[in-house]
């Protein structure tokens, strides 16, 4: 089927949307079928991660530190701690509030799958030049800033 494409059509596969949200969605999907071998799934990693790296100790820092909303959060942290891997704990002062604290088991966890997640970032950035790592970086820093996400504070050094 031939259509004339007019110069206000905009295709797909032009769109940088596509192609970014693309290869997110099949980075997010190769590192889950590696963490399943660990009983964990892309959005408990990062939960864990945060609370691995001491970047977040409540369920809103959490939430702010992995861009979702704050009652996933809860979703996420309830199945983390039946898993044994996280624990809640209740301000004596204010019962309302709330901090999430990692386990042994969870420390442990993350031992083994931070390093499979430094593997997986490893090669799809292997696929560029060294040099054209903190241009990446650079770059994908201002899209997110133009998208009203600051993350030159969170990102650490390549």
């Amino acid at each position: 089927m031939n259509r004339m494409i007019r110069d206000t059509d905009f295709h797909l596969h032009n769109s940088y949307t596509f192609w970014i949200s693309r290869l997110a969605s099949l980075m997010q999907e190769q590192f889950n079928q590696q963490l399943q071998e660990s009983g964990i799934t892309w959005p408990q990693w990062m939960v864990l991660n945060v609370l691995h790296h001491d970047l977040a100790q409540t369920p809103a820092q959490i939430a702010e530190n992995i861009g979702v909303d704050r009652s996933a959060i809860t979703r996420l942290v309830d199945r983390l701690e039946k898993k044994g891997l996280v624990e809640r704990q209740h301000d004596g002062l204010d019962r309302r509030s709330i901090k999430v604290l990692m386990k042994l088991n969870g420390k442990r966890l993350m031992d083994q799958v931070n390093e499979a997640a430094r593997q997986h970032q490893e090669r799809f950035l292997s696929e560029l030049p060294p040099e054209a790592l903190p241009q990446l970086r650079g770059n994908l820093q201002s899209m997110l800033g133009a998208g009203g996400v600051q993350s030159n504070e969170l990102w650490r050094r390549l």
